[in-house]
């Protein structure tokens, strides 16, 4: 017997919206692309201003930056990546860091870890060389993460 095609539509659609969801900060569209760049940037306007070289990007460290903002955007709640230093011995740092964050704008957000000695320090700390960045807008905000290694 064959399967209607009405019934296998739903279940296509599914597959799709999870493909969607799961997909990596490259593959999730230019939107994505365009709001880590942009976060990137303005976090590279600070260190510039305290006179330090960009950050480094690491394209396999924004995959998970930004899949810890997905999970607090699906969540609604910020909190910090649970063991991190153990996600992040594939790139043997001496150091790192995290900041999180969420606002009604990407720039709010820089702005607010500036104010906060703790998360201005992970920007600024000259030990630091390579991030990886995550944002994901969801309910009218945006989530960000920026992990920082040295």
């Amino acid at each position: 017997m064959r399967t209607p095609r009405r019934t296998l539509l739903p279940a296509f659609l599914l597959i799709v919206a999870l493909v969607c969801a799961l997909a990596s900060p490259a593959q999730a569209g230019t939107r994505a692309e365009r709001n880590r760049k942009k976060l990137l940037g303005f976090v590279n306007d600070v260190r510039r201003d305290h006179g330090l070289a960009r950050f480094k990007e690491l394209p396999r460290l924004s995959d998970l930056a930004w899949q810890h903002s997905l999970h607090m955007a699906r969540q609604r709640r910020l909190y910090h990546t649970k063991d991190l230093g153990s996600k992040l011995r594939s790139w043997s740092p001496t150091r790192w860091g995290e900041n999180v964050g969420v606002g009604p704008s990407i720039w709010r957000i820089v702005r607010m870890w500036e104010r906060s000695p703790a998360h201005l320090y992970n920007m600024v700390h000259p030990g630091f060389h390579r991030a990886g960045v995550g944002v994901v807008y969801a309910r009218g905000a945006y989530w960000a993460t920026l992990i920082v290694i040295g």
